[in-house]
């Protein structure tokens, strides 16, 4: 009788042993599933080389946008600019050397600039321009005598221009061993132009290309139309002066 109840006892014990691993794997399997997903996180503790993982962050912050290296924002820039002046009614003019007062060298720019620009954002900015040129004419001097459009009066013309310039793109090129950053820009607004032809208002746009040079530094390529009013033997006509420059400009303050 006593080994008939020492098996049942044994029995009875190996059953609920078996009952209770099937009551505890799902648990273990809970467990299991949280220990993976832990070390599947940046911070776990899965068996990846440290070299390995530094190289894979290093790619992917390479991939997102960074900082540009010539910083606009709240800068003044300075600007000089000289170039090529195109008239509608009247011959372009570039600079040149026209003659000699002594030995002092005579020049005409078709055209010079004195520009001043703030920097409100990366994209935006206001510019102010002061410009001179000068109006000349391959006529006869007999038509000059006759409709007296320039003879013993002054060739001068003054544009004042203030435009609102945007950055459409910032850009960089390998130029040579170096990488170039670049803008491209956007202008329009308005100004006023005197001259013996004409005075009055004129309306300025364009577009144009800005090299960075440094940290302070700009090289400058502008395209601008003046459309304006000009009188001319007694009728008026509506203008497009086309002007091209070459610039350079400083950046004020010089260190970001």
């Amino acid at each position: 009788m006593v080994r008939l109840n020492v098996g049942v006892a044994t029995a009875i014990a190996a059953l609920l042993a078996a009952n209770g691993a099937q009551a505890a794997d799902p648990d273990d399997e809970a467990e299991e599933v949280e220990a993976k997903a832990a070390a599947a996180k940046p911070g776990g503790d899965a068996c990846i080389d440290e070299d390995v993982k530094a190289d894979l962050f290093a790619k992917r912050k390479q991939r997102t946008s960074r900082e540009r290296l010539f910083q606009q924002t709240n800068r003044h820039e300075l600007t000089v600019r000289t170039g090529y002046y195109a008239s509608d009614t009247f011959d372009g003019v570039v600079y040149t050397q026209q003659g000699k007062v002594g030995s002092v060298p005579l020049y005409t720019f078709g055209i010079f600039a004195l520009g001043y620009s703030y920097h409100m954002t990366e994209d935006f900015a206001v510019e102010a321009t002061a410009g001179i040129t000068q109006l000349t004419s391959k006529g006869g001097p007999e038509l000059e005598r006759t409709f007296a459009v320039l003879q013993d009066k002054s060739r001068r013309q003054l544009m004042f221009d203030a435009v609102l310039e945007y950055s459409l793109a910032h850009a960089k090129m390998r130029f040579g061993g170096s990488i170039t950053h670049f803008d491209f820009v956007l202008a329009a607004g308005g100004g006023v132009v005197d001259s013996v032809v004409s005075s009055g208002i004129a309306g300025t746009g364009g577009f144009g290309l800005k090299f960075f040079l440094g940290k302070a530094f700009a090289f400058r390529l502008d395209l601008r139309d003046h459309v304006f009013q000009q009188q001319l033997l007694a009728e008026t006509f509506i203008v497009n002066d086309i002007s091209a420059t070459l610039g350079l400009s400083l950046f004020l303050p010089m260190r970001e």
